[in-house]
């Protein structure tokens, strides 16, 4: 190819390449986040390798004890929140945030 033509060629398949590994790593996220209400729940989709998210206010000793128990730990609590008040799957108290639990590999 000459380079005229090479030069677009590459670029337009890099964004190609980008667009697809975006496209897959979102859909893999997606299909791999659980919404769970409880601590039960919450174990349950750890021990099956999903990812939970729930409403979250609970204390460092509660995280430390999801830690212990399950392996997993907060990953993140998202931008985009739910709005109004929940319950911590936790402790029962008003949650204002979600949080993302997972193990890390």
């Amino acid at each position: 190819m000459e380079p005229p033509i090479l030069e677009p060629y590459v670029k337009d398949k890099l964004d190609e390449i980008q667009s697809s590994l975006l496209r897959r790593a979102t859909s893999f996220r997606d299909s791999n986040i659980v919404d769970v209400s409880s601590y039960d729940e919450l174990k349950i989709a750890i021990s099956k390798g999903k990812w939970a998210r729930g409403p979250w206010s609970a204390s460092d000793e509660d995280e430390l004890k999801v830690k212990e128990e399950t392996g997993a730990t907060i990953r993140c609590f998202p931008f985009e929140q739910p709005q109004g008040i929940k319950v911590c799957l936790m402790t029962g108290n008003p949650a204002e945030e979600v949080a993302i639990f997972a193990k890390s590999y």
